[in-house]
């Protein structure tokens, strides 16, 4: 399981920080959520991007999207919903409804 990653971009051979990932699990090893974060080099701190939540019934995944507003402190933008209708399998068949 990957709890986090960091993306770096390669200007000119050199790595510079871009954006970082860190997951988290539930007791079944699924991703219940990935937060992306960006690199600000003036304030060389990493910076809330967005947030992706993911729950799971027995018939369906629902993905929550968030954006961050530093207005706020929350990722509270450009929310969307998406759920996605699971067969008896537990594979994805199709994009059930988006809100």
């Amino acid at each position: 399981m990957i709890t986090a990653k960091t993306i770096f971009k390669n200007e000119d051979g050199h790595l510079f920080r871009h954006l970082r990932y860190t997951y988290t699990y539930d007791n079944e090893n699924r991703v219940t959520s990935k937060e992306a974060s960006k690199w600000d080099s003036s304030q060389e701190a990493w910076v809330p991007y967005f947030k992706m939540d993911v729950s799971y019934t027995n018939s369906e995944v629902e993905l929550s999207y968030a954006r961050w507003n530093s207005k706020s402190n929350a990722y509270d933008s450009n929310i969307q919903k998406s759920f996605y209708e699971l067969n008896d399998a537990d594979a994805t068949l199709m994009l059930a409804s988006t809100k």
